[in-house]
């Protein structure tokens, strides 16, 4: 992934601005075909959680949202990772997913879950094969009825990158 980061793409934690919302809720839009965030969600998340963007050439193209736990002060869950459209399939999810685990883990954090969609294949593949989450549990409804998820683990002490 090295041939990525000397594109000019990097990735940054995203601070509160009119810009960064208005692109977080355009590639929101355009990843899942409806708006999974609202001001609500996203302001909180920018201000008490961390938000990494991944930005090419000062315009922000992806981003992943980590929340901590309140009873676990070593757990993260992330809440949400899209790339805008142009830049899928080309490694850049999994180079921002990289960066942002990297920065999780020197920041003292231990444990990432996450859920996904039994239905794709395509980031379970990436969460599991290529960055090592273990299934944990399959959550029926988890998010409203027949929005059934799968519950994934990463340890990151233990983490091989």
């Amino acid at each position: 992934m090295n041939d990525i980061n000397e594109q000019g793409l990097n990735v940054q934690l995203i601070k509160k601005n009119e810009e960064n919302i208005e692109a977080i809720f355009k590639i929101d839009c355009d990843a899942f075909h409806e708006n999974l965030l609202s001001n609500w969600s996203l302001v909180p998340f920018i201000r008490f959680g961390h938000v990494f963007g991944l930005i090419d050439r000062n315009s922000l193209k992806g981003f992943s949202i980590f929340i901590r736990a309140w009873d676990n002060p070593g757990l993260a869950y992330m809440v949400e990772i899209a790339v805008e459209g142009e830049y899928q399939g080309k490694g850049y999810g999994s180079y921002l997913l990289l960066w942002s685990l990297l920065h999780l883990k020197k920041n003292g954090i231990s444990t990432v879950t996450l859920t996904v969609d039994p239905n794709n294949l395509r980031a379970q593949h990436i969460y599991c094969d290529k960055f090592g989450f273990e299934f944990v549990e399959y959550r029926k409804d988890e998010y409203g009825q027949g929005r059934d998820r799968l519950f994934l683990k990463l340890d990151l002490e233990n983490w091989k990158q």
